[in-house]
């Protein structure tokens, strides 16, 4: 959605509205073929996607839609004659087109949580795909989220077992003084189940069979790895060991009004109410004396656990992360939702060192290979493998975490991964800068 028209920052918030830069727009289209039909924009802003489709492909049949009033007449006046623009909810649209182009809305219609109702940008992919002839395209332009987390898992299903998908880009920060990555899908509506499985998606790091991105439990559509990194992922997951089933998450405590429920937050410090650990108090392998006081009654909390399960011994990590930053509590301290944690119920489980491998930078490197977004969820941390370490290798990697060695750490980390020269090199250099 490429808008200029006059709508207040809040509006557009609202409405899930991004402004696509031109150069983004000429070069999302510059990966198609020409279309054999009505090319259409669901959510077509003020028209710049229709604008640029039109000097690419003269003559085409171009059609927009949009649910602002104040767009579909930018557009209307933008485009003149070239393309029919009309007013209506977009993801309500059914073709059959050619080629469906745009940025649609972001978040806009989420109840709450986005998990209790679909979001807009899986209804707009949903309704893609559905107005689309057979081997015609969709050229998105999506929140880079859409790709990964699993709130939107079940629409990317979807798109699998319709569409091909011939392209995806991670494009990162493309909007303007607003922090929201972005990525470029392009998928061809195909029938044939064999096209499908056979189909190679291209990305910037070289290709990857949709079969292979498929196999990821919730579908994930991981576009930053190439051949090589990838091989690594396979071999770190190879190991079998998982702390799902054996550790007990625990909600950090979820106030509903930090300004009310935490000095420090609009109000001024006090001794009142009791110390609670946020996410900025935890580094790796320790916890600072936390910097918040929690001086509403705990009862009294939007959300959080029993107040025994906070005075268990337990592992406290960052919640707002490109990466695992973890260090154990045996102070049975609160928690802030910015700082969620877990307890072993599995007596095999040393703390010290689940918490000095969460740290390492072979987990670094894995966790942030799989993840675009920064945060970590109890999801990411229950699939990590966990090496096959012996007791004394795990006593050895936790005394060097504890004794503040992190290259000591990391070594014997990568020696339990069983990891070769080059993939040590991999795991040292990588993320790109």
């Amino acid at each position: 959605m490429t808008r200029h028209v006059a709508t207040g920052r809040e509006t557009r918030k609202a409405l899930g509205a991004y402004y696509t830069p031109p150069g983004l727009v000429q070069a999302a289209l510059a990966h198609l073929p020409w279309p054999r039909g009505p090319i259409a924009d669901l959510a077509c802003g003020d028209g710049a996607w229709l604008e640029a489709a039109a000097r690419r492909w003269p003559g085409a049949a171009l059609e927009g839609v949009d649910i602002d009033p104040e767009a579909v007449a930018a557009a209307q006046t933008r485009l003149g004659g070239l393309a029919t623009i009309q007013a209506g909810d977009g993801a309500r649209v059914r073709g059959p087109f050619a080629c469906v182009i745009g940025n649609p809305p972001w978040g806009a219609g989420r109840v709450g949580n986005v998990r209790r109702g679909i979001e807009s940008a899986s209804a707009f992919v949903d309704a893609a795909v559905g107005s689309l002839a057979p081997g015609g395209r969709l050229c998105l332009l999506l929140p880079a989220a859409w790709l990964e987390v699993a709130a939107h898992a079940a629409a990317r299903r979807r798109l699998a077992a319709a569409a091909a998908i011939e392209r995806l880009e991670h494009l990162g920060d493309v909007f303007a003084g607003v922090h929201a990555p972005a990525a470029l899908l392009i998928a061809r509506r195909e029938p044939d189940a064999a096209a499908r499985a056979a189909q190679v998606v291209e990305t910037p790091h070289g290709p990857v069979p949709q079969a292979q991105l498929l196999a990821d439990p919730d579908c994930v559509l991981n576009a930053r790895l190439d051949p090589t990194e990838r091989a690594l992922v396979d071999k770190l997951e190879a190991e079998r060991e998982r702390l799902a089933g054996r550790v007990r998450f625990i909600l950090g405590v979820v106030t509903g009004d930090n300004r009310r429920a935490l000095d420090g937050e609009g109000r001024e410090r006090t001794d009142a109410g009791e110390p609670i650990v946020t996410g900025t108090d935890v580094a790796p392998m320790r916890i600072a004396p936390p910097s918040r006081r929690l001086v509403m009654p705990l009862e009294h909390v939007q959300q959080a656990a029993a107040r025994a399960t906070y005075a268990r011994d337990k592992v406290v990590y960052r919640f707002v992360s490109s990466h695992p930053v973890a260090a154990v509590d045996r102070a049975g301290r609160l928690t802030l939702n910015s700082a969620n944690a877990f307890a072993a119920d599995d007596p095999e489980i040393d703390l010290d060192f689940v918490a000095a491998w969460l740290n390492s930078s072979t987990v670094r490197w894995v966790h942030r290979a799989r993840h675009a977004m920064p945060r970590v969820l109890r999801s990411h941390l229950e699939r990590l493998p966990l090496p096959s370490a012996t007791p004394a290798a795990r006593r050895a990697i936790a005394a060097a975490a504890l004794d503040g060695d992190a290259t000591r750490r990391d070594t014997l980390v990568m020696d339990a991964y069983r990891l070769d020269g080059d993939e040590r090199r991999l795991v040292s250099r990588w993320p790109r800068s």
